[in-house]
């Protein structure tokens, strides 16, 4: 259950055939990896299947893709949310250290918003706003 939702997933794990022409572009390539998620809203019930493909062995356990891909998941999740709340990417910081420090605040801010169980990061920001008293109380 995941804010009122039921999730499941479900991953599975097949060799690479590929012919000899496309074995050229892609040379790497041993293994593609389908994730499928469905996901039970109140009313509606969304299905999708994500594909991805790995230099790894396809005797690799399903597990372990799935892990490297919820991880993956998390942090876009993170840059997504540093992105469309903070606009971190049409900041006009562009000097020195500037940059990366306006950064480690953001991930602070994040970070303590989500400490305090304030998942909505923009509903945090809003409530924060002119709000000294609330901010103080999550230090």
């Amino acid at each position: 259950m995941n804010r009122g939702r039921k999730e499941k997933r479900s991953v599975s794990v097949f060799p690479v055939t590929l012919s000899f022409v496309r074995k050229q572009k892609w040379k790497n390539i041993r293994t593609v990896i389908a994730v499928e998620r469905t996901v039970q809203k109140k009313d509606a019930r969304l299905h999708e299947t994500a594909y991805f493909v790995s230099d790894l062995s396809p005797e690799t356990e399903a597990k372990y893709f799935y892990t490297g891909i919820r991880i993956h998941w998390n942090i876009e999740s993170f840059h997504y949310i540093k992105d469309m709340t903070f606009k971190e990417d049409a900041s006009k910081v562009r000097t020195r250290q500037a940059p990366q420090n306006y950064s480690l605040l953001r991930n602070v801010a994040i970070n303590i918003f989500r400490k305090h169980g304030l998942d909505c990061i923009q509903a945090a920001l809003e409530k924060c706003a002119n709000n000294i008293p609330f901010m103080l109380s999550m230090i």
